[in-house]
């Protein structure tokens, strides 16, 4: 029912290769499966991946290949993810396919380098030239352990120019984050500091400290600094759901624990409550665990229901 035409242009679209899963969803039996695959239309490149014969084999094309490979949510990632952007001195060949999936099982496709990550940010990730892979700033991150900071320095200054990232960018992608295994913020920090003056480390760092642990609980992605009306002013939320009226608010002690801070803060907690938002309160000695657990709680209490399942980013470049 449509799969000759519909899955070539499908793959078409994909530099050649498809997925089982979506040739089932443009209603491709398992009986068209194995026929195209014994006449030799079809060629599977990895277990329910498969390439049009006659497609071009080229590098976008294993990478493609790779990513569908790993399922929903996988995107191109390190050093794959830097030939994508362009950085300097990398080269497609003969480099070793790298993604990152944030499905638990381990995932094995040949010849590929599979990273696991507990949840990206919705900003971390993005589709660029029919490939999706993590944004500048995020590849930026993965690759500071293995990069100098003059190497990570050369290439944020290129995606600069070139406009695919702002500092800013780079200053959120890497706030909050601890160091671990393939990763080194310290790095990041120090490319920072020689671009941005009175760069501080510590700004926004819990905040999206708590931003990563929502996400990582498998919670849908709060927005950050809602800004929210009143009815005599506006007031913005650290972190909200709109749509469940929920106010998520970071209480760091350098910003409210001085006594001048102390009744403009319950001033504006009452407006949000008389508003009827649920307010949720973290500091920085909320474990992630308590804050991706008493989340869900609200979330729940407001009629939230997980809903499985998310897809690639949602720009593209």
């Amino acid at each position: 029912m449509g799969t000759g035409p519909d899955i070539a242009q499908l793959a078409a679209r994909q530099f050649g290769v498809f997925a089982r899963s979506q040739g089932r969803a443009l209603g491709m039996t398992r009986a068209t499966e194995r026929s195209r695959l014994t006449s030799g239309h079809w060629r599977q490149v990895h277990p329910g991946v498969f390439t049009i014969v006659g497609a071009a084999e080229t590098w976008e094309q294993r990478a493609m290949a790779a990513v569908l490979s790993a399922g929903n949510g996988a995107v191109a990632s390190h050093v794959t993810a830097g030939v994508i952007w362009g950085f300097p001195n990398l080269d497609s060949q003969p480099l070793p396919i790298e993604i990152t999936t944030t499905r638990p099982q381990r995932i094995r496709p040949r010849r590929v380098r599979v990273h696991r990550t507990v949840a990206f940010l919705e900003r971390e990730h993005t589709v660029k030239g029919g490939l999706p892979v993590t944004t500048p700033a995020r590849t930026l991150v993965d690759l500071s352990a293995f990069w100098s900071v003059q190497q990570l320095g050369i290439a944020t200054d290129s995606s600069m120019r070139k406009h695919f990232m702002r500092l800013d960018d780079l200053r959120t992608c890497v706030a909050g984050l601890p160091s671990a295994p393939g990763r080194k913020p310290s790095r990041i920090q120090s490319v920072l500091a020689k671009r941005l003056p009175g760069y501080d480390p510590g700004e926004s760092g819990l905040e999206m400290r708590v931003l990563r642990a929502i996400v990582a609980y498998g919670l849908p992605e709060p927005v950050q600094q809602h800004q929210l009306q009143l009815p005599d002013r506006r007031c913005r939320i650290d972190l909200a759901y709109p749509n469940y009226k929920i106010a998520i608010e970071v209480d760091g002690w350098e910003h409210h624990g001085r006594r001048s801070a102390f009744e403009p803060d319950r001033a504006r907690a009452n407006d949000i409550a008389i508003a009827r938002w649920l307010p949720l309160h973290f500091t920085a000695d909320s474990s992630d665990r308590v804050v991706g657990r008493k989340t869900e709680e609200a979330l729940r209490a407001r009629g939230w229901r997980p809903n499985a399942g998310w897809g690639w980013g949602r720009r593209s470049i």
